[in-house]
């Protein structure tokens, strides 16, 4: 097997893991329903999503400096993933010390290693999309996204069906303590599929020197330098919003309709299931009609999920809404990296992939913390209708900004044109054309 298709079939491998390890730490199912069981109330659970964005957020300039220093990014990527999940690992273990017979201090450390296990997370953006740059080719990228996630949401069907029977069937805390363990011993496999990836070449690099201070003043001289991605990044910002509902669908299902464990295993498998499809229909959209569209398409479902239930609230609309926003993550997920790519150029990609996740982290934490406030103060609904109204502005935005890449050109205009070059190339050496 040569270099190429080895990393080719070990990002495969990457995507296939991952997503099965996050079924198991799903924040919006499994992490929310372990929370709402310890007693935390709707602030500390909004807190664990906004989490996600505020690590991010705040590692971000350390590690896109990182990034643009080294012309070999893999080796360095291992070492900071198996950091990041052997920490969480050793919280996992706590789990049956503390549940039971501190249920507040178990709170409150779960969100203190949360927050550390998340500000590693600030790596995945600029070490994975510069290695995915490197290493697949750019009429291949929206089909392995697809299919890759396409396999890995088939079998999360199964590790959600899992997390249902370890919910029911074991004690409690051991039930939690087993599947957030499940969760992290996939994350360290997924490490393997790291170390074992052969970089093909080095990178060119030009050494970056800069401090935090340097890094945020580079951002509106990105935007003046590059118009259409400061475009794309305001868009991405209002899909990002759209997705704030997800974090509070276990919650209102819960308290609106009395959900129990079997409801929210079953919200685990409704994101398995659309994750297939969006995830295989995605991907082969990318690859036909542009990363773009798929965008638009993402961020529009994520915006109808939350209209539909201020519209029609019933658990039946929570569950549409389950599915409909996951269609807008994984869309996201799948293109908004690439297109950031086909944005930019390859020097560029790595800073201008850091500014998009610095920003749009910086918005969900506030929609995150600002959503709970509003859950509390006024109710779901509220939080609802503004994520919902946010989806369709990031569809209209991302719809209307940006290049588009030139269309292949057609076999006879390839023709005429290197017949006008030949033509210019003897009218310049001989002084004629024929």
């Amino acid at each position: 097997m040569n270099d190429h298709r080895r990393n080719y079939v070990l990002l495969f491998i990457d995507t296939v893991l991952f997503m099965n390890a996050m079924t198991f730490l799903s924040v919006n199912a499994v992490i929310s329903y372990f929370l709402a069981t310890l007693g935390a109330n709707t602030f500390e659970i909004g807190l664990v999503n906004a989490l996600v964005s505020v690590g991010s957020f705040v590692s971000q300039p350390f590690f896109a400096k990182k990034v643009m220093n080294l012309t070999h990014k893999a080796k360095v990527f291992v070492r900071i993933l198996f950091t990041q999940r052997m920490i969480f690992f050793v919280f996992v273990l706590t789990i049956p010390l503390f549940a039971e017979a501190h249920p507040k201090l178990m709170v409150v450390l779960f969100l203190v290693c949360w927050a550390v296990f998340n500000l590693f997370v600030g790596s995945y953006g600029p070490f994975f999309m510069s290695l995915f740059a490197k290493m697949v080719a750019e009429s291949a990228r929206g089909r392995l996204r697809g299919f890759s996630g396409g396999a890995a949401s088939l079998l999360a069907l199964g590790s959600a069906a899992l997390c249902g029977i370890l919910l029911n069937e074991v004690p409690y805390p051991y039930n939690y303590t087993l599947i957030f363990a499940i969760g992290v011993i996939l994350l360290l496999l997924d490490v393997l599929t790291f170390a074992m990836m052969k970089e093909i070449e080095p990178d060119v690099v030009t050494k970056a020197d800069f401090n935090y201070f340097q890094y945020f003043k580079a951002i509106p001289e990105m935007f003046r330098e590059f118009k259409a991605y400061g475009r794309m990044v305001i868009g991405f910002s209002f899909t990002v919003a759209a997705q704030a509902g997800l974090a509070y669908y276990t919650l209102y299902a819960v308290r609106a309709f009395e959900a129990g464990s079997t409801v929210v295993a079953l919200f685990t498998g409704i994101t398995g299931l659309a994750n297939i499809a969006g995830s295989i229909l995605f991907g082969i959209m990318a690859d036909r009609i542009g990363h773009r569209h798929v965008l638009v398409m993402s961020s529009a479902a994520g915006g109808l999920a939350c209209l539909l239930i201020v519209l029609f609230p019933s658990l039946g609309m929570v569950y549409a809404a389950f599915a409909l926003t996951n269609l807008c993550i994984i869309g996201y997920n799948l293109s908004g990296g690439i297109l950031i790519l086909e944005q930019l150029p390859r020097e560029r990609s790595p800073m201008g992939i850091s500014i998009n996740a610095m920003i749009t982290l910086c918005v969900s934490s506030i929609v995150m913390i600002g959503s709970s406030w509003l859950a509390d103060s006024i109710s779901f609904e509220a939080v609802f209708l503004i994520a919902g109204l946010s989806g369709v502005a990031g569809a209209v935005i991302i719809r209307s900004g940006g290049k588009r890449p030139p269309p292949p050109p057609k076999p006879r205009r390839v023709l005429l044109n290197l017949r006008a070059s030949v033509r210019e190339h003897l009218y310049k050496t001989v002084g004629r054309c024929p």
